[in-house]
């Protein structure tokens, strides 16, 4: 699904915004810290195939 862009806000992300919008450079630990002192948390996406097929993933949990 190349080309699609996703809603997430990483941390990375943040640090990203927060240097354009204020000219302060944060690393990601650093953007990662100050958002948890605000009340938030870093969305990490989850990594999955976009042809996943559960019946076959369920299938197979099943018998393993």
């Amino acid at each position: 699904m190349a080309g699609v862009e996703d809603q997430v806000w990483t941390a990375a992300r943040v640090a990203t915004l927060i240097g354009r919008k204020f000219h302060v450079s944060y690393s990601v630990s650093g953007a990662t810290r100050l958002m948890h002192q605000l009340g938030f948390s870093p969305q990490v996406p989850a990594r999955r195939v976009a042809e996943r097929d559960e019946q076959a993933v369920t299938v197979w949990k099943e018998a393993t």
